[in-house]
């Protein structure tokens, strides 16, 4: 049985025109948990990414971390299914519609960027509303179709790295959320709500063989609070 670590990018650049970017103290997230594998003896015998520049730099700070302390640290594969949703070609599509049934809406939406708290209330409604399937939209990739990416992406993993081995998965929350959710039979607007309490560079486990997997711990974040820098906790 091997042990699949579903590692969340530490803290992107919000706010920011490239988001994608690891933020300084995403970088520095990255690191207290790389100490933490290395203190507690956690090595890794294979290692995954998506594509995205966060969860690939997440992956090389880590990699990084191992090295200079003369620990080897596994080539990592880029998975397309490991990437995160478009959140912003999700709300672009469906904020417009649902806007003009809701003035409370379109108020936050004049609050934003400036206002996080209305940020969070337009990102709320509008991801509810995609992971419900009531709304369709050719043009964006659905919740089951995201869910689906997902789960081919750790089928593969599955099949290749599925007995007696450590494998490091660099990604983000709505994949460990949607997997975490489709493991234990939730429905998607409770999976989308967890995944919304997923720290940055949190750790999720999974048990798998090659046929069957299971969740073995979540969100695990003791690496940051031990880091004595309560801002170390970050979700967004």
């Amino acid at each position: 049985m091997s042990t699949l670590y579903f590692i969340r990018h530490g803290q992107a650049s919000f706010g920011e025109e490239n988001y994608d970017r690891l933020s300084e103290q995403g970088i520095q997230q990255s690191r207290v948990l790389a100490g933490y594998f290395i203190d507690t003896g956690i090595y890794f015998d294979a290692a995954y990414s998506g594509t995205l520049e966060r969860q690939r730099k997440t992956a090389a700070v880590v990699a990084e971390s191992f090295s200079r302390q003369g620990i080897s640290f596994p080539e990592v594969m880029e998975l397309d299914g490991l990437n995160e949703h478009n959140t912003r070609e999700i709300l672009e599509s469906i904020i417009p519609q649902i806007a003009e049934n809701d003035p409370a809406l379109v108020k936050d939406m004049e609050a934003i960027p400036g206002d996080r708290a209305a940020f969070q209330r337009v990102f709320e409604k509008a991801m509810l509303l995609w992971v419900s399937g009531e709304y369709d939209d050719r043009d964006i990739t659905s919740y089951s179709g995201f869910r689906s990416g997902i789960s081919g992406a750790v089928r593969r993993i599955m099949k290749a790295d599925g007995r007696g081995k450590n494998v490091a998965v660099f990604t983000s929350g709505g994949p460990i959320a949607a997997f975490a959710g489709e493991t234990l039979n939730i429905p998607p607007e409770s999976a989308i709500r967890v995944e919304w309490q997923i720290a940055n560079a949190s750790v999720t486990r999974f048990k798998c063989t090659r046929e069957a997997v299971m969740l073995s711990s979540f969100n695990e974040i003791s690496h940051m609070e031990l880091s004595g820098d309560r801002c170390r906790v970050t979700y967004r």
